[in-house]
C-alpha cells in the first residue's frame, strides 16, 4: 500500500525547504551570511510545525547538539545517522506537571514550596497546544497517537486511519523507507492506542488481536511487510492462542509462534502453556535483566533484530506497586527498558541510517483514570527518570566529535486525563486552600490493589463467618483491616501527624461502604445470571 499522497513526501538530498516550500538548491554559491538566515528560518518554521503538528498537551525538545554548538552548518557535510526519540507522556496535563513537581520536592524533604524546583522536562520546555480529534472536542489516545504518527487529526479511537477509515501513512513506515530502524517501548499494552497507532492501521482500538498480527508484519499487515524491528511492553495475551490460560484472543492465532516463524526473537516474561512459551523471566528482572547472560541462561542471548519482549500478560504493573513486588518476580521501570531499547538500536549491524523510537509513559493516563493520586505521582515521576537518563544518553551521543550522527529527543503528552484540580477551598473563609500532595509519600500500593485486597479479606472473613453459622462478617475487624492494611502503613501510609493523623471513622466508614456497594453489585449481577439460568430450565420443561 503506497503512503498516503497528503503526508510531506522526502526531500532529496543536496535540498531543505523554506517557509514558502520552495526547494532551495546548491547550485548557486551560498555565502555564509545567506546559510546562517537558513538556519535561523529552518529553526523558526521547525519550532512552529513540532507545535502544530506533533500536537502535544505540553511539548519539550531537546537536541543538545544545538545546544552545545555541535550541529552542523549547511556548509558542512550532512550526519550520516539521524535519530528521533519520541516521548509520550500519556495523560500528562499542566496540573500534572505541577503535581508531580510538588510531590518530588517531598520526597526531597524540601516542602518549602518557595524553592525553585525543577524537574528534568522543566528545563527543555517548549510550548503547549490545543488539543482535539476530528471527532470530539476531547481527544482520546488513539486519535491523538494518529495525529501524531500519521500528522492528520482522525475520529476518537482511530488507529492509524483518517476520518474516512482508510490507512494514513505513518511516520514509522516513512522511516522504514528511508532506511532507519524503527521500534516502541512502553509500560502499558503494546497493542494499546498509542503505540497501536506507530505500527498498524485499525478502524477501533478495541480491535487489539488485529493489532497485534499487524504489528509483526506479514500477511495481517495492510503494506504487507514489517516496519516494527524492536517492541517492548506488556499485552501478551493479544498474541497468544485462545488455548492459552492468559489469552485474550478469540482465536487460535499464535502470533508469538509466528513471529518467530518471521525472524522475530520473541521473549516472554510470563508463563503461558503454549509450546511457544519460552518463560524468560531472568531476562527482564533483577537477577539477569537484559545485560547479563551466563552460560546457565544460553536462551537469554543478546537480542537480535528484529526483538519483541512481552513483559505481561496485559499492562505491567503500576509503578507505586512494582516497587513493592519482591525482588525474585519485580520487573524493571521503564527507564531501563527505554535505555535497553536505545542500546539495541545503536548497536544493532542494522543500523547504517539510524533509528526512530515510541518510549510512552502509559499508565500515568491510567492512574488519572483512576483519580489515584499517588499512582499517578509514581509513574509521573518514573517518566521523568526515563527523561532524565534519555536526555544523558543523547549528551553523549551527540557530544562525541567527528560522529556523524546526531539525536533529537522529543517529548510531549497527548491529553489531560481526569481533570485534576490542584487544592480545595474547605471552608467559607477566602482565600483558604487545603493542598497536601507530601501526605502520599508512604502510600505503598495504588487503589485498584487495595480494593482487591479489601474485597480478597472481606471474602474470606464471610467464608469463616460462615463456617461458624453466622451470617455476616464481624464489621469492626473489617474496620480495623481497613483503618491498618488500606488506609493505614501497609497501603495508603496515611499515618501520622505529616499525613494528616491517624485516619478517622467517617474515613474508614467510608470504604467500608464501598466494600458493600461492590458486593452488592456482583450479589446483583450472580442473581439475574441465576434466575436467567433457572428461566431457561424451566422453559425447557427441566
Amino acid at each position: 500500500m503506497p503512503l498516503d499522497p497528503k503526508l510531506p513526501q522526502p526531500i532529496s538530498a543536496g535540498h531543505s525547504y523554506n517557509h514558502h516550500h520552495h526547494p532551495i538548491t546548491s547550485s548557486k554559491p551560498y555565502t555564509k551570511l545567506q546559510a546562517f538566515r537558513s538556519v535561523l528560518k529552518g529553526i523558526n518554521i521547525g519550532l512552529l510545525i513540532l507545535i502544530f503538528f506533533v500536537h502535544p498537551r505540553q511539548t519539550y525538545e531537546y537536541a543538545s547538539d544545538i545546544a552545545s554548538g555541535a550541529w552542523h552548518w549547511p556548509w558542512t557535510s550532512p550526519p550520516i545517522k539521524t535519530n528521533i526519540i519520541l516521548m509520550i507522556s500519556d495523560g500528562y496535563g499542566p496540573a500534572s506537571v505541577t503535581f508531580t513537581r510538588h510531590f518530588a520536592q517531598a520526597l526531597n524533604n524540601d516542602t518549602d514550596y518557595q524553592t525553585h524546583f525543577q524537574l528534568p522536562l522543566d528545563t527543555i520546555l517548549v510550548g503547549t497546544h490545543r488539543s482535539r480529534s476530528s471527532s470530539s472536542l476531547i481527544t482520546d489516545s488513539a486519535a491523538g497517537a494518529t495525529a501524531f504518527s500519521c500528522a492528520t487529526k482522525s475520529y476518537n479511537g482511530a488507529i492509524g486511519v483518517t476520518p474516512n477509515g482508510k490507512p494514513c501513512g505513518t511516520v514509522f513506515e516513512a522511516a522504514k523507507r528511508k532506511g532507519l530502524l524503527t521500534g516502541v517501548v512502553v509500560t502499558s499494552r503494546l497493542t494499546d492506542a498509542t503505540p497501536a497507532a506507530f505500527i498498524s492501521h485499525a478502524a477501533s482500538r478495541a480491535q487489539e488481536p488485529l493489532i497485534a498480527s499487524q504489528m509483526i508484519g506479514g500477511i495481517q499487515n495492510p503494506l504487507g511487510e514489517r516496519t516494527l524491528d524492536l517492541a517492548i511492553g506488556g499485552g501478551g495475551c493479544a498474541f497468544l492462542p485462545n488455548s492459552s490460560f492468559v489469552s485474550c484472543r478469540q482465536d487460535d492465532e499464535d502470533t508469538v509462534q509466528y513471529a518467530r516463524s518471521l525472524g522475530w526473537d520473541v521473549r516472554l516474561a510470563f508463563p503461558s502453556n503454549t509450546s511457544s512459551d519460552n518463560n524468560d523471566l531472568g531476562l527482564f528482572t533483577h537477577q539477569d535483566g537484559f545485560d547479563s547472560f551466563s552460560d546457565n541462561n544460553a536462551h537469554l542471548s543478546e537480542p537480535e533484530l528484529p526483538f519483541m519482549a512481552l513483559l505481561s500478560p496485559g499492562n505491567t504493573p503500576y509503578e507505586i506497586d512494582r516497587r513493592n513486588i519482591p525482588e525474585p518476580l519485580r520487573l524493571k521501570p521503564l527507564s531501563h527498558y527505554a535505555m535497553k531499547a536505545l542500546d539495541i538500536l545503536s548497536r544493532s549491524k542494522q543500523n547504517t541510517k539510524g533509528f526512530i523510537i515510541m518510549i510512552e509513559g502509559s499508565q500515568i493516563d491510567l492512574c488519572a483514570h483512576n483519580n489515584d493520586p499517588a499512582c499517578h505521582a509514581r509513574e509521573a515521576l518514573a517518566y521523568h527518570d526515563t527523561i532524565n537518563k534519555v536526555k544523558q544518553w543523547v549528551d553523549q551521543h551527540n557530544n562525541v566529535k567527528n560522529k556523524r550522527e546526531t539525536t533529537l529527543l522529543i517529548s510531549t503528552s497527548d491529553h489531560e486525563t481526569g481533570g485534576m484540580t490542584l487544592g480545595r477551598q474547605l471552608s467559607g473563609d477566602y482565600p483558604n486552600y487545603a493542598y497536601y500532595p507530601e501526605r502520599l509519600l508512604n502510600a505503598k500500593h495504588s487503589t485498584p490493589i487495595l480494593t482487591a485486597v479489601l474485597i480478597d479479606f472481606v471474602r474470606m472473613e464471610k467464608r469463616k463467618a460462615k463456617s461458624r453459622g453466622v451470617d455476616e462478617v464481624d464489621e469492626k475487624l473489617v474496620k480495623d483491616f481497613i483503618q491498618h492494611s488500606i488506609l493505614g502503613e501497609s497501603g495508603l501510609g496515611l499515618v501520622g501527624l505529616a499525613q494528616g493523623g491517624e485516619p478517622k471513622e467517617q474515613e474508614i466508614e467510608a470504604v467500608w461502604k464501598v466494600t458493600y456497594s461492590f458486593n452488592n453489585a456482583v450479589i446483583l449481577i450472580l442473581i439475574l445470571v441465576w434466575f436467567e439460568e433457572w428461566s431457561r430450565k424451566d422453559d425447557d420443561g427441566a
